[in-house]
């Protein structure tokens, strides 16, 4: 098997090349594998290359991994999903890195012998509209987080952790929720402003916070979080739970959280609607989301099944 590193350089502030590229080349000289290493150079050039080198393969045994973070391994995913001789590994060098800590010892995702001798594991995409997502998509007080912190990121006296932290406290200023219609395939409907909702593959996001604590990524099942429009107060009572992912059993979260399980749903609202979708911000006035069963072979390192 053809073993093709594909290596955002920008990821991680640049950790991705600095620190894991080195660790690569070390690691697949030990191994003696058949190796390339692609960087990317601009937005949808994995996701381009990857098809391409797919295509070109012609049915050869190939795994790609993604060094980067959520949004390269999405990037990834795209290219490689219809293809069932190809393999998608996950190197997290990003900022959340969320979708490896659905696996035990997640910390091994990062031992790039154990991701050599990883097994692959058939795994659900979520389909939304024309693309594929592995993890996660939210809606709400999240996107306008991700929203703030690009443009603070801009200023050259706001960076990492400060610049989210900024973020934060200008979206709950804020405050804004969103007016949608949520429908699920059999008829049941959510209409209302809302603080947040999140479909999820995966259970966590936002850099650790397990939104969707009953998420499996094998079950054929969409799991869908809501939050109803709520003050800042309540809601910052609930956020360490809600990062725990014990919120569900809190009697004082009862009336704001609907945790609701299924395998198609649409949201519409009238006017775009900011998304993100595994960490990257996109718009829309509908989406339509199914759950894609088996859809993915998924190679876990060694030690994380």
């Amino acid at each position: 098997m053809k073993h093709i590193f594909i290596l955002n350089p920008a990821a991680g502030k640049g950790r991705a090349e600095i620190e894991v590229l080195p660790r690569v080349l070390e690691a697949v000289k030990d191994e003696g594998v058949d190796f390339e290493i692609h960087r990317t150079i601009n937005i949808k050039d994995a996701t381009n290359y990857v098809k391409n080198r797919c295509v070109a393969g012609n049915g050869e045994p190939m795994r790609f991994y993604a060094i980067g973070g959520d949004g390269t391994l999405n990037e990834v995913v795209n290219g490689a999903f219809g293809f069932n001789n190809i393999e998608v590994g996950y190197i997290p060098a990003g900022t959340g890195n969320d979708f490896a800590r659905v696996f035990k010892n997640p910390q091994f995702f990062k031992d790039i012998k154990r991701q050599l001798n990883g097994k692959a594991k058939t795994i659900d995409l979520i389909q939304y509209n024309d693309r594929v997502f592995i993890n996660v998509l939210n809606i709400g007080l999240d996107c306008q987080v991700v929203a703030e912190v690009i443009n603070l990121k801009k200023k050259p006296f706001l960076r990492g952790a400060l610049a989210y932290g900024v973020g934060v406290a200008i979206a709950f200023t804020g405050n804004r929720g969103c007016d949608l219609t949520i429908t699920m395939e059999d008829g049941r409907m959510h209409q209302g402003e809302i603080t947040l909702v999140a479909v999820g593959n995966g259970a966590f996001y936002g850099g650790g916070f397990k939104g969707m604590p009953r998420a499996k990524i094998d079950d054929g099942l969409l799991d869908l979080s809501i939050i109803n429009k709520v003050n800042r107060r309540t809601f910052l009572s609930l956020i360490m739970d809600y990062r725990k992912g014990t919120h569900l059993d809190k009697a004082k979260a009862k009336d704001l959280f609907h945790y609701i399980q299924c395998k198609s749903l649409t949201i519409n609202s009238d006017k775009k609607m900011q998304i993100c979708i595994d960490g990257e911000l996109a718009e829309a006035e509908e989406i339509a989301i199914s759950i894609l069963p088996g859809a993915l072979r998924f190679s876990i390192p060694d030690g994380c099944e």
